[in-house]
């Protein structure tokens, strides 16, 4: 039975439960209002009472017994209808915990399966033999970032790229100051199928001068998309400033999707 199933017949059961609760109230005010009924008969009794009146009452009082009789074996009836019902429902509410800890014990499994993957991801990434990769042009990604990105962006993107399948070079082109962005992303795509570059305002300023212009989509030749701009935390406008052209290109933005969703598209570029 399904925890939704369980709930709801919890649910059914308190409702019987309240509801005969409200029936055992009712019967117990008719019994109170009986036993008034007869009290008030017998103090009604006096020494100038008729027989013929005397008996009347009697009977009267014989009637409101047998009203409370009826009550009475009502009221042990509902009570032992809400003995079961209370009963099954410490039973519900029992399966209700086992059903909620086998899911709890299914999702805590799921995530130590998950961390222990994350884990072995990032095992691997630390340990893998990169430089084979760039040396033998193995890679399906190389990441040209700014070592201020690297944390927040390059390296989780790295990671996630790598955790689906593909072979990414990172560290090589977290560039410095002085470095060429033209000579980073053509010696990137020489070694690599695609480039990823990571585009934030201190890449720019950093990086980015006139003659970086020079080339750089040479290597997209006939319509061949080889260079994924990642836009993070920059305006269309500042880009614009730098470069029309990278102004111009499809992008991904941080802000708009997670890098868990970039990677997904990336990767589909591989497949």
């Amino acid at each position: 039975m399904s925890i939704s199933q369980v709930e709801n017949k919890i649910k059914s059961l308190q409702s019987d439960i309240e509801r005969l609760g409200k029936a055992l109230s009712d019967e117990t005010r008719k019994e109170a209002k009986y036993r008034g009924s007869i009290r008030r008969t017998e103090k009604s009794v006096t020494k100038n009472t008729s027989p013929s009146s005397l008996k009347t009452k009697q009977r009267s009082i014989s009637s409101d017994n047998d009203k409370i009789n009826k009550s009475q074996k009502k009221q042990s009836e509902i009570q032992e209808k809400i003995g079961k019902k209370k009963a099954e429902l410490a039973k519900q509410q029992e399966l209700l915990q086992k059903e909620q800890n086998k899911v709890f014990q299914a999702i805590t499994a799921k995530q130590d399966e998950t961390i222990a993957a994350q884990r072995k991801v990032i095992s691997n990434l630390r340990s893998a033999p990169q430089e084979v990769c760039v040396m033998e042009k193995e890679c399906d990604f190389f990441i040209s970032h700014a070592s201020e990105d690297k944390e927040i962006v390059a390296e989780p993107l790295a990671k996630a790229l790598i955790s689906r399948g593909a072979r990414v070079w990172l560290d090589k082109y977290a560039m410095t100051v002085g470095d060429s962005l033209r000579q980073s992303i053509d010696d990137g795509l020489a070694h690599s199928r695609y480039g990823v570059v990571i585009l934030s305002e201190i890449y720019f300023k950093k990086f980015w001068t006139g003659k970086e212009l020079n080339g750089l989509f040479a290597k997209q030749e006939d319509g061949e998309k080889v260079i994924l701009p990642v836009w993070h935390n920059i305006s269309k406008d500042t880009v614009k400033q730098y470069s029309p052209i990278l102004a111009d290109m499809l992008a991904l933005k941080t802000a708009d999707f997670t890098i868990d969703e970039i990677a997904d598209q990336f990767v589909q570029l591989i497949h």
